[in-house]
């Protein structure tokens, strides 16, 4: 395990558990984004061993994929003398309750494709030789991402449900304002998913 992945590996255990017991509560991928940086940058230099290396954590990087450009959540960056190498960081945060508590939110069948849009995207990132690892970090306090296994046709096919394995290749299906089609390099299973009081977090490592 390279010392970067062990970075982010430490600061989503330890934001997670503050999110669980209440002391940090994000309502959107912007607050857990800056949550999460926060606790990337107080670790980073904690793992530096000589002079001539140090990290940087940034955010909202834009990264050109075929003729459109995308914007990474959080970029970790290892500099050691010249050599400098990038994980790209994705986020999700799918609250059941909007942030007066007034109704829950809806529309989990996107929420489902965005995630695996994610991944596609990580593994595409990493076909620029800066990136060397993606990782896609998603929190919920909904059942329904995780406890819920999901039958329809539509949400079947981009489901996120804990006992999904072996995802892999091209899967499609019609669904509004979105492409309709995820295609991965990687196999990917949705086992990783820990639930920690109301709240349920994984950590997918792009397969690049």
């Amino acid at each position: 395990m390279s010392r970067t992945t062990e970075i982010i590996e430490l600061g989503w255990r330890l934001y997670s558990a503050k999110v669980a017991s209440g002391l940090l509560a994000p309502d959107n991928e912007k607050m857990m984004q800056l949550h999460l940086a926060q606790i990337f940058q107080v670790l980073a230099p904690l793992f530096e061993s000589k002079t001539t290396e140090h990290y940087r954590v940034l955010l909202e990087v834009p990264v050109k994929l075929g003729t459109s450009t995308k914007i990474i959540d959080i970029v970790v960056e290892h500099i050691s003398g010249e050599t400098v190498t990038r994980t790209a960081i994705e986020l999700k945060c799918f609250r059941l309750h909007g942030r007066a508590g007034n109704g829950k939110r809806g529309a989990q069948n996107l929420g489902m494709y965005d995630y695996w849009e994610d991944i596609a995207n990580l593994e595409s990132y990493c076909a620029d030789p800066t990136y060397v690892s993606g990782h896609q970090l998603t929190l919920t306090d909904d059942k329904y991402y995780a406890n819920t296994k999901h039958t329809g046709p539509q949400v079947a096919t981009y489901s996120t449900w804990r006992g999904r394995a072996g995802v892999t290749g091209t899967f499609s299906h019609p669904i509004a304002s979105r492409k309709g089609e995820i295609s991965l390099r990687g196999a990917y299973s949705m086992c990783g998913w820990k639930q920690d009081g109301e709240f349920y977090f994984i950590n997918q490592h792009a397969d690049v």
